[in-house]
């Protein structure tokens, strides 16, 4: 009886300790079969997938390496119906992406001038640009109507902002800028 007790306990410790085992995250992610499970699991799953793409974004080395990652890079930029379509479906991270391209051109002048050139050839942009101006009180009444219709007669391939990012030139009344301010 005494062989039985000690028996059926030995057996009752060893299985609720096999039980309660929990493998370490570096023991699950060294067996490549439960790595690539895991990995297949976040690539198919879209919640999943938008977190690892923020903590991507919050790593210095993710961030790193998804701007050295040219293909993807390229394939997020050159593929503008994708493009919208992954700021339609995530705001936060077309925020946050804008955010830490104004940042890094805040930094960089050559950046900067090339930020300003490019918006300088979109109407659009820059209409909707200088309506928030105005609305926040950056910008008069006679200064917007002025600027917006010098863009209107203008033909932005050639581009609003010229030099060192300052608006070039005078309008149709031969007025600068600067003198209606």
């Amino acid at each position: 009886m005494k062989k039985t007790i000690v028996l059926l306990t030995a057996t009752v410790a060893i299985f609720f300790t096999a039980c309660n085992q929990k493998q370490s995250t570096d023991a699950v992610l060294e067996n490549e079969t439960q790595r690539q499970e895991i990995m297949e699991t976040i690539a198919n799953d879209h919640e999943m997938m938008m977190e690892m793409h923020e903590t991507m974004m919050n790593s210095e080395h993710g961030k790193m390496m998804m701007m050295e990652n040219k293909g993807m890079m390229k394939m997020m930029m050159g593929d503008k119906d994708h493009m919208r379509e992954m700021m339609q479906e995530n705001p936060e991270m077309m925020q946050g992406m804008m955010q830490n391209m104004m940042q890094m051109a805040e930094g960089d002048s050559t950046m900067q001038k090339k930020m300003t050139g490019m918006m300088a050839n979109h109407k659009g942009m820059m209409k909707n640009m200088m309506k928030q101006m105005h609305q926040k009180g950056m910008m008069s009444d006679e200064c917007m109507q002025s600027c917006m219709k010098r863009m209107d007669g203008m033909d932005m391939g050639d581009g609003m902002m010229q030099g060192k990012g300052e608006m070039d030139g005078m309008d149709k009344k031969g007025q600068s800028h600067e003198d209606h301010h």
